[in-house]
């Protein structure tokens, strides 16, 4: 009885740590997607003012 419940814990626990690894990766494509838009900006001479709301 005792091994079920520390199997459904453990479970529940790398689940947990799956869900978190997933989250990381996504907010790594989301910085790496606004830090090549604002160095496009950048390149493309935009508004000061525009830049700054970006970064």
């Amino acid at each position: 009885m005792g091994d079920m419940a520390t199997l459904r814990k453990l479970k529940i626990k790398t689940g947990t740590c799956k869900r978190l690894v997933k989250e990381f990766h996504s907010c790594e494509k989301e910085v790496e997607g606004e830090a090549a838009k604002t160095a496009d900006m950048k390149g493309k001479g935009a508004d000061p003012y525009d830049l700054k709301q970006q970064v």
